[in-house]
């Protein structure tokens, strides 16, 4: 007996602070399609080329200047480029 395959996607839901720095800024909510060996700036690509185009930020790997993609992960500081999704997602969420 043939199993069904799948065609659901995973999803995964993005809190992001947008604010100035002047103050608590506005929490804006993404969903992104949930890959795997994804990483955090893999995330924040994903929401700023297919999502939002006004979402700033700022990485420079591959060229020497490493810690340009920290940003803060679920309330902790992180290299983005190095912070892989299936680590810090909880319940399929994560808060940058």
């Amino acid at each position: 007996m043939q199993e069904a395959i799948s065609t659901q996607t995973r999803t995964l839901t993005v809190r992001i602070n947008r604010g100035t720095g002047d103050g608590p800024g506005e929490i804006k909510t993404y969903e992104v399609p949930w890959r795997d060996n994804q990483t955090v700036l893999d995330v924040v690509t994903e929401i700023q080329r297919v999502q939002d185009p006004t979402l700033s930020y700022r990485f420079a790997c591959r060229v020497g200047v490493c810690g340009s993609c920290a940003m803060n992960v679920n309330g902790k500081p992180r290299w983005t480029c190095r912070t892989h999704v299936s680590v810090v997602a909880h319940e399929g969420q994560i808060t940058i």
